[in-house]
């Protein structure tokens, strides 16, 4: 059988899921989880992926409507025209498209699940030749109205078996939360902030307070583009930098750790617009001893599966967004995630089935779906 597929049909969706309740970040709020889901089909079976790309073009310059039309009108007429493809050749088949990362990335991981059901095999064992069978849990704590409101949260997630807390911050809603957060958890969990690019190089003094909390890491303080400011903000702090919005590539990636503008890795294959170059940089972590993790995206349950495959790589050395289904939704498109351990110390099964159709719910996938249409070969 020849490792090409053959893509006939493919079928693009936009589902919305509501949100427990609001997620807020530096970057916006988001209340209803919109995203972008294709189906490809073919003689050779089929495969499901999930674009990452936010309601709004606020996380980056994707939307999920904006995604959807890119999706319809521009990279599936592409696919449809090629005689057969691997996943490994999405990147060359769309050489010629500008940026648009997170939907190049849908196809490629709908061809790596089409391939992994053809095969037998697991996502897990696509991105690493020794998965780890079990991830820690770690979760994410949008922007609340009070820091004792923000440590109440954290104190919660603990108890549900995160054992690391990620805490969103903004200019003047800081130092304060942290330090809630901190004293309510403990020494013990493993604590974190992500800032989403909303400081600049003069808040530095304001930024070292957070130094005395022992914090894992502090995600993307400074803008994307200004790997040279990151470098000099880790000169005046303790607490270790890790990029997330700035890392677009595994070049990019490589780059950023060189210039010392961080020590610490999220890993996001939707942003590197594909599964198989954010497989690569974990690659090039383990080998120059670069903590990394898994960064997630209020992601749909496909999202979540494929995160957890990529989490299982063992370069994955910190813990990432690895959340439960109940941390964000009350009904998804796929089987319910869950965590399996005590307070503080929750596990979650990395996914062992050959391809994502065993865990999709079609009852719950036609139930939150808004808007579908489907591209055919030759039409």
């Amino acid at each position: 059988m020849s490792d090409a597929i053959r893509i006939d049909a493919i079928e693009l969706r936009i589902v919305a899921l509501p949100l427990i309740e609001p997620f807020v970040a530096a970057h916006g709020t988001t209340t209803v989880r919109t995203a972008a889901i294709l189906r490809l089909l073919g003689p050779d079976g089929e495969g499901w992926g999930d674009c990452a790309a936010l309601p709004e073009a606020t996380y980056t310059e994707e939307s999920v409507d904006g995604a959807f039309a890119v999706l319809r009108d521009e990279l599936g007429p592409r696919l449809l025209a090629a005689d057969a493809i691997t996943a490994a050749g999405v990147r060359a088949l769309f050489g010629s498209v500008r940026g648009q990362p997170m939907a190049r990335a849908s196809i490629e991981l709908a061809l790596l699940d089409a391939e992994c059901t053809r095969d037998g095999r697991s996502l897990a064992t696509r991105f690493s030749e020794a998965p780890r069978p079990m991830v820690p849990a770690g979760v994410a704590i949008g922007l609340l109205d009070s820091p004792d409101r923000t440590a109440a949260a954290a104190l919660a997630r603990v108890a549900e078996g995160y054992g690391r807390i990620k805490v969103k911050i903004a200019p003047g809603r800081d130092v304060e939360v942290v330090r809630a957060v901190r004293a309510a958890v403990g020494p013990d969990i493993e604590v974190m902030v992500d800032a989403n690019g909303s400081y600049t190089l003069d808040d530095a003094a304001r930024l070292a307070e957070l130094d005395e909390f022992g914090l894992t890491s502090i995600e993307q303080p400074l803008a994307a583009d200004s790997l040279a400011d990151h470098a000099a903000l880790a000169l005046r702090i303790t607490t270790p930098i890790c990029l997330d919005e700035s890392l677009t590539s595994v070049a990019r990636t490589l780059e950023a750790v060189e210039l010392g503008a961080c020590s610490v890795v999220c890993v996001k294959a939707p942003r590197f617009g594909s599964w198989l170059d954010a497989a690569e940089v974990l690659d090039h972590c383990a080998r120059i001893g670069v903590d990394a993790w898994i960064g997630g995206m209020l992601d749909t349950g496909l999202g979540r599966l494929a995160n957890l495959a990529l989490a299982a790589h063992p370069a994955a050395t910190l813990t990432g967004d690895l959340s439960a289904t109940a941390r964000f939704f009350t009904e998804d498109i796929c089987a319910e995630v869950v965590i399996d351990g005590g307070p503080g110390a929750g596990v979650i099964a990395v996914p062992t089935a050959a391809g994502f159709a065993a865990a999709l719910d079609p009852a719950g996938l036609d139930r939150h779906t808004i808007t579908i249409t489907t591209l055919r070969r030759g039409a």
